[in-house]
């Protein structure tokens, strides 16, 4: 109801802007309700008008940042347009992203929502917090979709067999009854893949060998932490 309320006061003041019938008896009746001339009336009308189609322009030209037709490129260091070390606020005169909380297995963190290119991306920061801290990064990205690009030109679709292939020694874990990996050349990069866990375990050391080949992408995690260092000291390629 608040939302039709303010799309109808938008549409009312930009039709008072035209010069119109309408608009002339509109003024005319506002000047006497108020006590305001009318050309005070129509001056004000005007700039807010101005500001409103301003305010649209820019929201538009955001959504067409991340409204991206082809796959969008993933990395440690950004996801699209947007960079991962940047404030939640500059990301947001990036793109649109709306604020909500990115469920973990056992705790729920504040976080803005994007959605680029078909990807949906949560940017969360581990804070016990019900909202984020805009003039802070987030700490844990979290991109779902298949429509992306990984490093050296790997499609986020990929199977394990070929993310392996192309990436080389990797470590992996059972967490929360999810099949988890990461590659050595990527610490800082999470994928959580489709793969029934208890055809996976147990891994012991190094070996992912289990994993069926076909395996996909479910999930990435981008994190600030770039755990498992070294266990990738003579991991197989």
């Amino acid at each position: 109801m608040r939302a039709l309320r303010r799309h109808t006061v938008v549409v009312l003041v930009l039709s008072l802007a035209v010069p119109t019938v309408f608009a002339r008896r509109a003024i005319a009746e506002i000047a006497v309700t108020t006590g305001i001339s009318e050309r005070d009336v129509r001056s004000r009308t005007t700039r807010i008008a101005g500001a409103v189609l301003q305010r649209a322009h820019s929201m538009v030209a955001l959504q067409s940042k991340c409204d991206m037709g082809g796959p969008v490129r993933i990395s440690p260091e950004s996801v699209g347009p947007l960079p991962v070390a940047a404030p939640l606020r500059q990301l947001l005169t990036i793109c649109p992203g709306v604020q909500t909380v990115r469920e973990a297995e056992e705790h729920a963190y504040p976080a803005v929502e994007f959605h680029v290119g078909g990807l949906t991306i949560l940017a969360s920061q581990t804070i016990e917090s019900d909202s984020v801290k805009l003039d802070d990064p987030a700490d844990t990205w979290e991109v779902k979709g298949t429509n992306g690009i990984l490093p050296m030109g790997v499609p986020m679709s990929s199977r394990w067999a070929d993310l392996r292939r192309a990436y080389g020694a990797a470590i992996g874990d059972i967490v929360f009854d999810e099949v988890v990996v990461r590659f050595c050349k990527f610490p800082n990069m999470v994928l959580h893949l489709d793969a029934d866990y208890e055809t996976v375990r147990p891994i012991r050391g190094n070996d992912l060998s289990r994993i069926p080949s076909d395996s996909k992408i479910v999930r990435i995690l981008i994190t600030a932490w770039a755990f498992g260092r070294s266990r990738c000291v003579g991991a197989e390629g």
